[in-house]
């Protein structure tokens, strides 16, 4: 009782300092969000709704809680197991103990969505948001519609108009076709439609396959056609390409950016440190990319300083749920973010899934309060709330 008393006495900021009441987690927990509203499916076949986003919550004797993305059950006992009683602040030594990469940026089972939500606790605890508690001073980003589908080039390039139409400055599409004509097509088409001041990325989608498992994206491509179509692509002005061949062909990538002079981008299914720094030894990549709902933000910030000593730029990875909102914060905590040009303003830039009317951000993030939104220049502002800066009404909450 003399805990809670300290406790509800004083005020947030005080906790930080080293005379505040202990703080102690006390559960950590799973709930889904209520369904609110179907919204259809995107050209690929992909269904998207208003609500239904798996979170966690951590809670605390404080009476604070944060909140990540979702995690399978059997990753919530190793969280209760490893957390419960746990000092928030003492999180350096807590994501040791969480980082269980779950080696693709939908898994739930990955430990870095329970270190989303300690962070998130954590920034509360001391009344600050996190790109500010990361070391950043303006949460002002220029996203980039980041598009699942693939259709025709004809379609796609109408998407690109439809999303300037929405305020975007940037898209990223998915190189997908089964001949090269058609991906150089699809910039083209862009091109020709949107002019130079558009700024247009695509992903091949090449990181998987062996010794790897999984698979590519459309077609398996050689680097033989990796090259023809970087020179066809740089000819016309894309920012990056990413994932041209497999992530693990260090060697090629590095010949690949060598023999073009187009930025390459990737990263987003490695895991370790060490991959990631024989990239940057190896000269395979432009720009650092890394999931950090997979990796978490303590690593994130391992990788973010590796890349920094070889002077490469990075961004978080897309990320879904709460688990999108801590990669805009982590983006612009960067020095070494990834700027899309000097005439695009000097926000850092923020991959975000948006593809209307079905994949609608504005509806889907609706569920989040203050989320942030896109302004008439194509910009998004973080929340100066703590931590995250979003909150989830209780009455959209149910167990999972």
């Amino acid at each position: 009782l003399g805990l809670a008393a300290a406790v509800a006495a004083t005020t947030i900021p005080s906790l930080a300092i080293a005379a505040r009441p202990k703080v102690k987690i006390t559960d950590v927990k799973v709930k889904r969000i209520r369904v609110v509203k179907e919204l259809g499916k995107t050209v690929s076949g992909r269904a998207y709704r208003v609500g239904g986003d798996l979170v966690t919550f951590i809670e605390t004797d404080a009476g604070l809680t944060g909140i990540g993305p979702g995690i399978t059950p059997a990753m919530l006992a190793a969280a209760r197991q490893r957390l419960v009683g746990a000092d928030p602040l003492d999180v350096q030594r807590l994501s040791r103990g969480l980082f269980n990469p779950g080696g693709t940026f939908s898994s739930i089972g990955s430990g870095g969505n329970v270190e989303i939500a300690l962070w998130d606790l954590v920034g509360k605890m001391l009344d600050i948001p996190l790109y500010r508690l990361w070391g950043g001073t303006d949460g002002k980003l220029m996203p980039y519609a980041s598009q699942w589908s693939t259709g025709t080039p004809e379609e796609r390039a109408r998407m690109a108009q439809t999303v300037r139409a929405h305020n975007w400055r940037a898209i990223k599409f998915r190189s997908h076709f089964p001949t090269m004509k058609e991906d150089v097509a699809l910039i083209e088409q862009t091109r020709r439609l949107m002019g130079d001041d558009f700024i247009i990325m695509t992903d091949a989608n090449q990181a998987g396959d062996t010794p790897d498992g999984g698979s590519a994206g459309g077609v398996r491509w050689d680097y033989k056609r990796a090259l023809d179509t970087a020179r066809e692509y740089a000819r016309l002005g894309l920012y990056f390409l990413e994932e041209p061949l497999p992530r693990w062909d260090f060697d090629q990538l590095a010949d690949l950016r060598r023999a073009t002079g187009l930025r390459i981008a990737g990263g987003e299914a490695s895991t370790g440190l060490h991959e990631y720094r024989a990239m940057l030894e190896k000269g395979s990549l432009d720009i650092v990319q890394f999931e950090i709902t997979v990796v978490g933000p303590t690593v994130a910030r391992q990788i973010a300083t590796l890349s920094a000593a070889y002077d490469k730029p990075c961004v978080a990875h897309v990320g879904f749920g709460p688990g999108v909102f801590c990669a805009g914060h982590f983006n612009a905590s960067l020095q070494n973010g990834v700027f899309l040009g000097p005439s695009h303003g000097n926000g850092p830039t923020w991959e975000v899934f948006y593809e209307p009317p079905a994949l609608d951000i504005e509806q889907i993030w609706s569920v989040y309060e203050g989320a942030p939104k896109l302004d008439k220049d194509g910009y998004m502002q973080l929340p100066d709330a703590p931590g995250l800066g979003i909150s989830i009404a209780k009455d959209l909450l149910q167990d999972a």
